[in-house]
């Protein structure tokens, strides 16, 4: 699957809106100076121009709003959790998750390849240790699931057969009192076994408690019921938000300046090499290295094309914030930024603002118009006339 490349600018808003905000014309017409921004050690960061900063125009002149209020809109899904996906959903999730079901065989000596059933205790210094037991456990002979030499040790080992394995673990083992210790497993192999295909799963009690933290099946059935829920509303916002952005680029002409699709482009690209390539790569090895070998000039033709259709949804949400006179509300937007810093990990806003901008002063401004284009776009979708279950043929204008 070829990976997605436009991901730095929007990536902040994605679980708000799949729409965001360019730059507002500047009143006195001035440009934006070179910022002074300091990085996240302290230190003072070159003179980096922000380049979308520096071009003004008049988001009037670049926008004809059409009727964007009362909007109808149409959408085939009707995102409504059923019973049957319920337990479809139940189901498959505890399946994916089973241990597979064995069925004996009539092997007698282990070899490489095989399962074994076992049981084993593992001693240091002639005391069991914690985690070192377990009886009726399967174990593939060259999974290298235990530590080396159990299971080449297994080998050769007749079913019904008890034997001492002498083992060092290893010195970087996660567990300190077991790091590098002379240990002893006594080891039966039970029976050899092999995965049993037509074993049907049963999905019970039973199995819930041993493998998830619900206790019956009822309870785990309501929790995939609220999960499904769940994620099903944040699916209808997302599509619903979609879909009013998609007719609002019907509704509405944009004519993109050219110096701010350029200059939106080589931010873009710049920031995407900050975020992605390390100290000494440049553009072009990242590329060759995880996108196929794509060229800069493919990656810029790509962006290019991307930007293009986001600064026409831009444009039109700036002009909608300009003309309903939509403000920032400072408190909701400190909310907005917390919510994204925990959504992407960032414990401090300059290193959210520097990864989302040219400068982290840039980040912020860029920020700062998302929120408030979002909320224009909270307004559209209030607004609208959406039925949902009807095919977007039928959709009304």
């Amino acid at each position: 699957m070829k990976k997605k490349i436009f991901i730095i600018l929007l990536a902040a808003v994605m679980t708000v809106s799949a729409g965001a905000c360019g730059k507002e014309k500047q009143e006195d017409g001035a440009q934006q100076t070179q910022t002074d921004d300091k990085n996240t050690d302290g230190k003072k960061e070159d003179n980096v121009q922000a380049e979308a900063d520096s071009v003004s125009y008049d988001v009037s002149k670049c926008v004809k709003l059409g009727n964007y209020s009362g909007m109808k809109i149409s959408l085939a899904n009707t995102y409504k959790v059923t019973k049957e996906q319920i337990e479809d959903y139940a189901l498959n999730a505890a399946k994916a998750n089973a241990q597979p079901v064995y069925k004996d065989t009539k092997k007698k000596k282990v070899e490489k390849g095989d399962t074994v059933n076992i049981d084993y205790e593992g001693k240091k210094d002639g005391a069991a240790f914690v985690g070192g037991s377990a009886q009726g456990y399967n174990l593939t002979i060259g999974s290298n699931s235990f530590i080396d030499g159990f299971e080449d040790g297994l080998i050769g080992a007749k079913t019904g057969q008890t034997l001492d394995l002498n083992l060092t673990f290893p010195e970087n083992y996660p567990t300190t009192d077991l790091a590098g210790a002379d240990v002893v497993f006594t080891v039966t192999v039970n029976k050899i076994v092999v995965e049993d295909p037509d074993a049907e799963f049963e999905l019970n009690d039973e199995y819930i408690q041993n493998n998830t933290s619900y206790k019956t099946v009822k309870e785990y059935k309501e929790g995939v019921k609220s999960y499904l829920q769940n994620q099903t509303a944040e699916d209808k916002e997302r599509d619903t938000r979609q879909a009013v952005i998609d007719k609002l680029l019907k509704t509405c002409e944009v004519t993109v300046p050219d110096d701010l699709l350029e200059a939106r482009v080589a931010d873009h690209i710049t920031i995407f090499t900050k975020n992605n390539c390390e100290d000494g790569q440049t553009l072009s090895d990242f590329l060759s290295a995880s996108y196929n070998g794509m060229s800069e000039d493919d990656f810029r033709s790509t962006i290019k094309d991307e930007m293009l259709v986001n600064l026409q949804t831009e444009l039109i949400l700036e002009a909608i914030v300009e003309k309903e006179g939509i403000k920032l509300d400072e408190d909701a937007y400190q909310e907005f930024v917390e919510q994204q810093m925990g959504s992407y990990g960032f414990e401090k806003a300059e290193d959210f603002y520097q990864s989302n901008g040219v400068t982290a002063k840039s980040g912020e401004a860029y920020e700062r118009k998302v929120y408030v284009c979002n909320r224009a776009l909270d307004n559209v979708v209030a607004d609208a006339k959406i039925t949902y279950g009807v095919a977007p043929e039928k959709d009304e204008k």
